[in-house]
């Protein structure tokens, strides 16, 4: 039965999100939601989840971001509607909608997860801080970013606030904490690198 929740759940998802993300959304689209759902199974099976978490993990990741199709602030407190009301239809266990919906309101900036099932979520939706593929994501998040705000930030502002972002941000599980601490120090250093070299040419 675990399979068919996560199976209709991905379905319905990928629906909504296929059809009614907003085009200023660069970076909160349905690829994002994928990358979170399979950073999600990394972690999760790293932290040793068993499979009834580990499915429920996945769910709560797909529905992380539904609710950017209709407002980016308190877009979680609109994802959580979506997710219990279509976990509610499924007949999904009550006390594991609970889980998920908790476990979505935690990855709200700053995140503030309680437990392991939270740190986990947290985790795979900023696990791009600890890639390579961190640039290139950070350039969909800026259009996004510049979308929303209504104008385009300087070179030196936007590398200032990815900085102060990527600087305060901590993974939580043992397993990033491992995996991608490394990375995220390089990423670090090379937007600092950027920054400096600016600030010179600006001096």
């Amino acid at each position: 039965m675990l399979k068919s929740y996560l199976n209709s759940t991905r379905t319905y998802v990928l629906s909504i999100l296929t059809t009614r993300t907003l085009v200023e959304n660069f970076y909160h689209d349905v690829n994002h939601t994928q990358e979170v759902v399979q950073s999600a199974i990394e972690i999760g099976i790293g932290e040793k989840l068993s499979e009834d978490k580990l499915e429920m993990v996945q769910i709560a990741a797909w529905f992380h971001d539904v609710g950017y199709i209709e407002k980016t602030d308190g877009h979680e407190k609109v994802s959580v509607e979506y997710a219990r009301k279509f976990l509610t239809e499924l007949q999904y266990p009550s006390n594991k909608i609970k889980i998920i919906i908790e476990a979505i309101l935690a990855t709200k900036i700053p995140q503030k997860p309680k437990n392991k099932f939270e740190k986990i979520l947290c985790d795979a939706d900023l696990f791009h801080f600890g890639k390579e593929i961190f640039f290139n994501r950070n350039d969909k998040y800026r259009v996004e970013f510049e979308n929303h705000l209504g104008h385009k930030l300087s070179e030196q502002d936007w590398l200032v606030k990815t900085i102060d972002f990527v600087k305060n941000q901590n993974f939580h599980t043992d397993y990033a904490k491992r995996n991608f601490t490394d990375q995220k120090k390089e990423n670090l250093r090379l937007l600092n690198e950027q920054l400096q070299q600016i600030t010179n040419n600006i001096d």
